[in-house]
């Protein structure tokens, strides 16, 4: 890779600055966790930043031969992989295709992206993490998710996390509505859960939703995006690991609800989290 190339047209002002340096000075990590929601640039990014590597012109320009086989998924350096239409889970093939590819020593860097890998099947997730505990050399893998809650504990630890929020223009309100608010704020007295009908406390929350499980669904999409809104631009180590840990809390809570946990049991875990500072 050449020093010169530096230039990333899209993706959050932190990043691109981070993956500039990191591109200028050659030291680009061999695996990287994107996680942000699904109206976040990651993939995007992930797309250009390929580009930047091969780019005839140094600068991700989106226009020479280079660029727009890589646009076009048919770099022979560049490989995209997702779950099979109709799958719920990314299957073990595809993770032995990518690390398959990621090995070949005699094709120059590899670069590899696989999307959605909080949707990694169990077998597949184990396959990756044995590539990423003994990484090829001339290889990067780039891993996307929404979350790092369904992951490996173990993948998580081997890749560099970057965290991308929703884009500034979203109009999603940040704020919890009142009466929401002054009730969750109860939440952190003592004995609240002693001495609170839970459920009619719950109906209060949001008065036009129909049933527990549709106000949980509803708290809890508030209380994500208040999260993600939450996360400073410019945090870092320590700090963006908590910030995203509290977030993932809610959103491991959300996906519990919509895995027909029972909204008794999420409803104490969401109070408790609460109650812990999340």
């Amino acid at each position: 890779m050449e020093a010169s190339r530096t230039l990333l047209p899209l993706g959050p002002e932190l990043v691109r600055k981070y993956f500039e340096r990191a591109l200028t000075e050659q030291r680009l990590s061999h695996a990287y966790l994107f996680v942000g929601p699904p109206e976040s640039q990651k993939e995007a990014f992930a797309r250009c930043l390929a580009m930047a590597l091969y780019c005839e012109s140094a600068r991700a320009c989106g226009e020479c031969s280079a660029c727009r086989a890589v646009e076009h998924g048919n770099h022979p350096n560049v490989n995209f992989y997702r779950r099979a239409e109709g799958k719920s889970v990314i299957e073990i093939d595809t993770v032995r295709a990518l690390c398959e590819r990621t090995h070949y020593r005699s094709r120059g860097l590899q670069v590899a992206v696989l999307e959605e890998a909080d949707t990694l099947g169990e077998p597949a997730a184990n396959a990756l993490l044995k590539t990423l505990e003994e990484p090829p050399g001339e290889a990067i893998i780039i891993l996307t998710a929404q979350s790092t809650g369904s992951l490996l504990p173990t993948i998580v630890s081997r890749c560099f996390r970057v965290y991308f929020g929703a884009p500034a223009s979203s109009d999603v309100s940040t704020d919890l509505p009142e009466p929401a608010r002054s009730l969750l704020a109860q939440a952190s007295a003592p004995g609240f859960f002693a001495g609170t009908d839970l459920r009619a406390w719950l109906a209060g929350l949001f008065p036009d939703e129909e049933g527990s499980r549709a106000v949980l669904r509803k708290l809890l999409q508030s209380l994500v995006t208040a999260g993600r809104a939450r996360l400073s631009e410019d945090a870092q180590g320590p700090a963006l690991d908590e910030a995203l840990r509290r977030l993932e809390v809610f959103i491991g809570l959300r996906q519990d609800l919509d895995r027909n946990v029972s909204p008794d049991l999420v409803l104490e875990r969401v109070l408790r989290a609460l109650r812990r500072g999340a």
